[in-house]
Formats: C-alpha cells, sequence, structure tokens
C-alpha cells in the first residue's frame, strides 16, 4: 500500500467540523470554534449532524458515518477536524467506507477516541492523519 499525503492547506480553504465519537455537549463551543477558524483565514463547514444528540447509539453511529462520508466525498473540504473525541469512534470502523477516504485523501485531525479511526484510516488507506488540537475542548483550557 501508497502512503497518501494530503495536500497543505492554503488560507482561504474550506475545513470541515465534525464529531465522531462523543457529541458536542456545549453548542456555544461550536460556534467558538467556527470562529476561531475563520480568524485564521479558512472558510468552515459544519457537518450534517455535527450539533445533534442522539441517544441511540445506532442512530448516533449512522449520522457519525453520514457526516465522516459526507466531508471526504465534498470536493470543497480541504481538511476534517474533529470537534472532541471522548467514545464511540471504534464502533464506526467497520462501516467506513475507506474506498472513499483513499480516492479524496484530505489532512485529518484530532487524538484521544480519534486515534482508533485515525489508526483504521491508515491501515486501510495509507492516508496519513494528525494527532491535533479538538477544538471543542482545547479551546476553553
Amino acid at each position: 500500500m501508497q502512503t497518501l499525503i494530503p495536500k497543505a492547506l492554503r488560507k482561504g480553504d474550506t475545513i470541515g467540523l465534525i464529531s465522531p465519537s462523543s457529541h458536542c455537549t456545549h453548542p456555544e463551543r461550536i460556534e467558538q470554534a467556527v470562529r476561531y477558524i475563520e480568524k485564521n483565514g479558512y472558510r468552515v463547514e459544519p457537518s450534517a449532524y455535527l450539533n445533534r444528540i442522539d441517544t441511540d447509539p445506532a442512530v448516533a453511529d449512522s449520522h457519525k458515518l453520514h457526516d465522516l462520508h459526507g466531508m471526504f466525498g465534498n470536493p470543497c473540504i480541504k481538511a476534517i477536524i474533529c470537534l472532541r473525541g471522548g467514545a464511540g469512534a471504534s464502533r464506526l470502523l467497520k462501516k467506513i467506507d475507506y474506498g472513499l477516504i483513499a480516492a479524496n485523501p484530505k489532512i485529518l485531525v484530532g487524538y484521544s477516541d480519534i486515534t482508533a479511526l485515525s489508526l483504521a484510516v491508515f491501515a486501510r488507506t495509507g492516508l496519513i492523519s494528525f494527532s491535533g488540537p479538538m477544538l471543542s475542548t482545547e479551546l476553553y483550557g
């Protein structure tokens, strides 16, 4: 398998926000994350279910997969930042469309529970991802 290195971001590029692990419990933190990214010269595209709180894990997982696949499938999105870690990413691993990700390599940023996602993506596609800040927690110290 070939190593896939995502293209570097440029000012004005669009960054997608997803939460494939735990949901963001503070909606105001999503707004602050958007402002932070925009202040640094990028556009932001929150995922469709970013602010949704699902109590049924199966429904939550289908929404998280929809968001993940939507971001990798959208040619306007140049990077994907996970808002937080927590729990749940490992439930997605067998259902991810790794072919979609390999065909659309992008910057993927996160840590904690996102590490399971990052390692699975690398193992199945060769895409290098980045351990980095998750904006729903890092901006709040």
